[in-house]
């Protein structure tokens, strides 16, 4: 079966299960998680390739699980961009493309009935758990050949796969290969499968209505059990077609100057920002190496030594262990190393949440990690840095590898990948070697100093840079209240780079104990933050961890806030405090956000009525805070998402 696939395509071949040969009358099932793209696409590729061989009809199937490590609005934000793409490209090719998104009322096992119907699976390869553990399941329950296809890399897993313990030596072991795959072009498949039209084991998402409109979309994503807080990041966004315009914007004008230009973070352009396009799926690592390739300059060669060696070099040597989160994966010198410093002291110990929310005791490192938790991205120049300072400030090597990992995976765009998990691994000292002398805590694992990258960088501007809001330009929210409720809503905002001020409410002030078993019945992305915060202040009451929650958050007294008229025969008026016009209100008692904006002056003076006379604090945190926080996030997915990413033009021979 395998044999008859071109040469490329056999290259990135392998079969999950012992079945080698297609008997079944089913479809050709090709099942995407992370190769969400139809320009070479190896996967889509060869189940055209077999379904015309064997005559069968073809099914491209997409389905976003919630049981992805740190799941989210951002995450599957990001998912259903992809599959919006794929929905128009897979029918400009002719193939019929369905979508499944796990949700409440919809968590049918799909894949089990395909195993039982189709005649092969032919699915994209991601090396890592959960989808490895995903993949075996139902290659071991198939009654029909599931193949997996090399879909990220320019070396095929698939042909190398071994794990190098230096980025130069797999450099050297793989320049042939390389060389002679570089200068290939990727042939397309001329030819046009059956489509599938068959019954399916569920409903298919009607991409046109309730992904592509942004409205019906975050209530597709309102049944899903994710974290709501992880708020998706407005400015960019995914899919096929943006991220080849995002490539070649980028070699049109930037690639020129990246090797003077990429390691300066306080300059955005100076790199291509491609990672999460590359994690996702939605670009070919192919195409853009060959494309890099014929350019031929000394930036253009230094952009293929961090994609084709840096990048690959991570995914072979993830794709070669089974347990590739274990620090077990550290060289001996390394864990010998971190064995020896164990009791060193620790200057500062931060809490989980201290460090996860910016509160370090370093302003570049703070900065590294807002711009994680607002915008989904940190600099490729500063993830070293950033990585290697988090040892500095945990117990232990276990307790700094799983915080930097999560951290990482939990908000960046291209989080939840090999290159991730090799990047905190490396700042650990995974493909490096030892520095000496030792010295505290790091021993001799190499040091990256913050304050001499510092330093280096031009602080303001990069500052100014991680600062920028994103929220809409001159607008700002108020949380009005004292409870947990109220306070946690505008923590998310605040950590969400929103403007937002909180205003204490003062006729309202429940008090009571944060109970472990209140705990307990709160999602766990909210349990450990509460957990985190009652550790630190070593008490369970309600105020007081209020209290902390708003640390930091602008704070206002209703008296900061302002009715201005807009001076038309409507009799419209803003709500403002100083710079900032108020868009919506945050009160626990209340379903929805006030809205604020374009209102009547005597509506305004109603809503400032409520402010002042109406109980604010909310009581029950386990039945409200989780309801509420999705109000609040389908509120501001209102307000934020509309319009607020930017338009790349594309061509369609990009495609």
């Amino acid at each position: 079966m395998l044999d008859g696939l071109p040469s490329h395509l056999y290259d990135r071949a392998r079969l999950a299960n012992s079945i080698d040969q297609i008997s079944r009358e089913g479809p050709v099932i090709v099942w995407l998680k992370s190769a969400l793209r139809v320009h070479e696409n190896p996967a889509i590729d060869i189940g055209i390739t077999l379904a015309i061989q064997y005559q069968r009809p073809l099914l491209i199937y997409q389905a976003i699980d919630e049981r992805y490590p740190h799941a989210s609005l951002r995450h599957h934000n990001m998912l259903l961009d992809g599959a919006q793409d794929l929905h128009i490209g897979c029918k400009d090719r002719g193939l019929r493309y369905v979508l499944h998104v796990a949700r409440d009322g919809n968590r049918q096992s799909v894949l089990k009935s395909f195993g039982d119907t189709a005649s092969c699976i032919v699915t994209d390869l991601f090396p890592l758990p959960p989808w490895t553990r995903w993949v075996k399941t139902v290659a071991e329950a198939a009654s029909c050949p599931v193949i997996e296809a090399d879909c990220h890399c320019v070396i095929p897993m698939t042909m190398f796969g071994k794990s190098v313990d230096r980025p130069f030596k797999f450099r050297d072991a793989t320049k042939k290969m390389r060389k002679r795959l570089v200068q290939q072009n990727w042939p397309k498949v001329v030819d046009s499968a059956t489509p599938y039209d068959g019954e399916l084991p569920f409903t298919p998402i009607d991409v046109k209505t309730q992904v592509s409109v942004a409205e019906e979309r975050i209530k597709l994503l309102r049944d899903c059990r994710i974290d709501p807080t992880v708020l998706p990041v407005w400015q960019e966004r995914g899919g096929e077609v943006v991220s080849l315009a995002k490539w070649q914007k980028f070699l049109d004008k930037n690639l020129g100057g990246y090797a003077r230009r990429r390691n300066n973070a306080a300059d955005p352009e100076g790199v291509s920002r491609l990672s999460a396009a590359f994690h996702y799926g939605f670009l070919s690592p192919m195409k853009v190496a060959r494309e890099a390739s014929a350019i031929g300059t000394k930036s253009a060669d230094k952009y293929l030594d961090e994609l084709l060696i840096f990048r690959e070099h991570a995914w072979h040597h993830v794709v070669s262990t089974e347990t590739p989160y274990c620090s077990s994966n550290l060289p001996h010198w390394a864990i010998e190393s971190w064995n020896n410093t164990a009791d060193d002291p620790r200057p500062v110990i931060l809490s989980s949440h201290q460090i996860e929310y910016a509160r370090s005791p370093n302003q570049l490192w703070n900065l590294c990690q807002q711009s994680l938790v607002r915008h989904g991205e940190l600099h490729n120049n500063l993830r070293m840095t950033w990585g290697k300072a988090v040892p500095q400030w945990c117990v232990d090597l276990e307790q700094s590898l799983e915080r930097a990992q999560k951290y990482n995976d939990k908000y960046a765009l291209d989080g939840r990948d090999p290159s991730s998990i090799a990047g905190i691994q490396w700042c650990h000292g995974l493909f490096d070697r030892p520095f000496f002398p030792s010295l505290p805590v790091m021993g001799v694992v190499r040091k990256r100093d913050l304050e001499t990258h510092s330093s280096r960088l031009d602080m303001g501007k990069y500052a100014d840079y991680i600062n920028r809001s994103t929220s809409p330009d001159g607008q700002a929210y108020i949380a009005y209240g004292s409870d947990i409720i109220t306070c946690y809503a505008a923590r998310v905002m605040h950590d969400n780079g929103i403007h937002v001020y909180h205003v204490e409410a003062n006729n309202s002030r429940d008090e009571y104990e944060l109970s472990d078993a209140h705990l307990g019945q709160l999602p766990q992305h909210i349990s450990d933050r509460l957990r985190s915060i009652a550790s630190k202040i070593q008490s369970n009451n309600s105020l007081l961890i209020s209290k902390d929650l708003v640390r930091g958050i602008p704070r206002a007294e209703i008296t900061d806030l302002t009715i201005t008229t807009a001076g038309d025969s409507k009799g419209q008026a803003n709500l403002s405090i100083g710079e900032y016009d108020i868009a919506a209100i945050f009160m626990t008692s209340h379903e929805d956000l006030l809205r604020a904006g374009d209102l009547a002056e005597a509506e305004l003076d109603n809503l400032m009525h409520k402010l002042t006379d109406e109980p604010a604090d909310g009581g029950d945190i386990v039945g409200q805070l989780l309801p509420a926080l999705w109000r609040l996030s389908e509120a501001l997915w209102s307000f934020g998402v509309i319009d607020k990413a930017p338009n790349y033009p594309v061509q369609t021979k990009l495609i």
